[in-house]
């Protein structure tokens, strides 16, 4: 059975529809406005709403970009978890799991003219979030680095006794390939390289 998408994922995690629906508009709205261009009657628009009911579930744009960021992350480490517990090769795996880690939102995003601003950790409150879910994605890397070194798929020299923090070199790694925006194939392959590259050390 095929996996849902993470965007589906994304708009799964939200208990209510309308917020849903102002997620999904949000995001559409920061890919054609950015963040600071983008204001709430936009928003609104987009999701079919008056402003005022968008301000009794959120209390501005902000607010919005914020719960977007918790909700990737929500919906990436559910969709990493379910790849990093198959049987393919550690090449493939991390190229699966890079690909459900970013997911099929990413390419609208990168192609975007405000990629650098909706990527940019610059944001306050979304910081906090991306940073704390960057962690808790490592977490994920790292239980299955160290699951691997134990059953001998993995190389036991190359994580060095400290799982999380090769999991955070590899996340760091990924995290670098944003550079390559506006440039949808250049990413792609960029992206299978680092998984190829990644594959290779693990298992020396």
């Amino acid at each position: 059975m095929p996996q849902p998408s993470l965007l589906d994922r994304i708009l799964s995690h939200q208990t209510d529809p309308k917020a849903s629906k102002v997620l999904l508009a949000g995001y559409e709205a920061f890919l054609a406005h950015g963040l600071r261009r983008t204001s709430m009657q936009d928003i609104a628009d987009r999701a079919g709403m008056s402003r005022a009911a968008l301000y009794q579930h959120f209390k501005n744009k902000d607010d919005i970009y914020s719960a977007m960021m918790g909700a990737y992350f929500a919906a990436a480490i559910e969709a990493v978890e379910e790849v990093l517990a198959g049987e393919m090769d550690v090449a493939r795996t991390l190229d699966a799991a890079f690909d459900a880690q970013i997911g099929d939102a990413a390419e609208a995003l990168i192609r975007s003219p405000h990629a650098e601003e909706l990527l940019s950790d610059k944001h306050a409150k979304a910081g906090v979030i991306v940073a704390q879910g960057t962690m808790a994605l490592a977490r994920v890397y790292a239980r299955w680095l160290a699951e691997g070194a134990q059953t001998g798929r993995i190389s036991p020299d190359i994580i060095a006794g400290n799982s999380e923090r090769t999991a955070l070199v590899m996340m760091a790694a990924l995290d670098g390939l944003k550079g390559l925006a506006h440039d949808w194939p250049a990413y792609l392959d960029a992206r299978k390289r680092l998984a190829r590259l990644f594959g290779r050390a693990l298992t020396l």
